[in-house]
This record gives structure tokens, sequence and C-alpha cells, in this order.
């Protein structure tokens, strides 16, 4: 298992060096391909490797790693949004059209994981639910309001207004979720009750 588990660690280390010097890690042939090849890279769950004792040169690369895959995905998000958000001109609800987004199916399943651990722990449904950092294509949101939690309103924070307006618009068709999802533009660190 050590050889596999150094196999991995290795193939992780050249696909970070080879999305560190991309140009930009906006939607593109390469982009997509190489971060393809890391998530199909890091799936595989045969592999059980120990964060904690890699060198501190591996654990530094991992953070930046992580720091890049947010970065890719916050502009994936936002170009699959504006393409959505173009449908408003076609007289079309953007949200029918969501499974263009690449990874719409994870969050279909990551929002029934979020629902089931909430009423594992919680005895009744709750009147509403705030997300942080919900960006410009807020599927855990749309994906617990839709099909989850259709009685509960959400308000979602970003500090990016771009982002909020983006996301806004996907929902601004849909006459259910237009009046049960808000969308705040603040930093909540200095956010207020209410």
């Amino acid at each position: 298992m050590a050889c596999k588990n150094n196999l991995v660690v290795k193939q992780i280390i050249d696909l970070y060096d080879q999305i560190s010097k991309l140009e930009s890690l906006k939607p593109s042939k390469n982009v997509d391909t190489l971060f393809g090849q890391l998530v199909s890279t890091c799936l595989p769950t045969d592999t059980n490797i120990d964060v904690t004792k890699m060198s501190e040169e591996v654990k530094d690369m991992r953070s930046n790693l992580i720091k890049l895959c947010g970065e890719a995905e916050g502009y994936l998000e936002q170009h699959f949004s504006t393409i959505l958000g173009s449908l408003l001109q076609e007289d079309q609800n953007p949200l029918d059209h969501l499974n263009i987004f690449p990874y719409y199916n994870n969050y279909l399943k990551l929002g029934k994981l979020e629902f089931d651990l909430l009423s594992q722990h919680s005895s009744h449904v709750p009147s509403k639910i705030a997300f942080i950092g919900s960006g410009p294509m807020p599927l855990t949101s749309i994906v617990l309001a839709k099909f989850h939690l259709p009685n509960t309103t959400f308000h979602n924070f970003d500090i990016d207004s771009h982002a909020n307006a983006l996301a806004t618009s996907l929902v601004s068709r849909d006459p259910d979720l237009s009046k049960r999802m808000f969308f705040h533009t603040t930093d909540v660190l200095n956010a207020t009750e209410g």
C-alpha cells in the first residue's frame, strides 16, 4: 500500500507543478484537463495517505494546491453562472439547466448528505439557513432549497458583489426560490444580527 500511496503523492506533485505554472485558472481545455486529472487521482478510496507524516515541502505544496483549487472552482462557477444567466434573455429558468455544470451531480449528493446530517442532529426543520461564501453559483443552497427544504429561507453571504449579482440572476426567474433565497454582500466578520 505504501508504494501505491507514494505513486499517488508523486502524481499529485506532478499535477501541482503543472497547475501552479498556468497563466490563468479560468476554464480552458488545459485547465479543465489538469483539474480533471487531479480529481481522478484523488478519488480512489483505496489509498490512505497520512498528511501529518509528509515533509514540510509537501505540506506546503498541498496547502497551495488547495488554494489553487478554490480559485479555479470560483472561476468555473462564475463561468457557468454567466452561461446560465444568459438564458434569462431567452426567457428560460436557468435553474432548469443546472445539469450543464460539470459537478452538478456531486452537489446533488452533497445536498442529500448535508440534509441527512442536519436531520440527524436537529429535531425540527430550520426556517432559515445562512450560507457563508455562497459564490456566483450557490448550488448547495439551491439543491437544499429545491429538493430537501421547501419551506426554508436561505440567506447567502458573500464578500463579492459580482458573485452575488450572478447568483441573484440565477434564481430570479424561479417563482419559488426567488422568494426564499436572499444574497447579502458583506464580510461576515463585520455582519450584525438581523
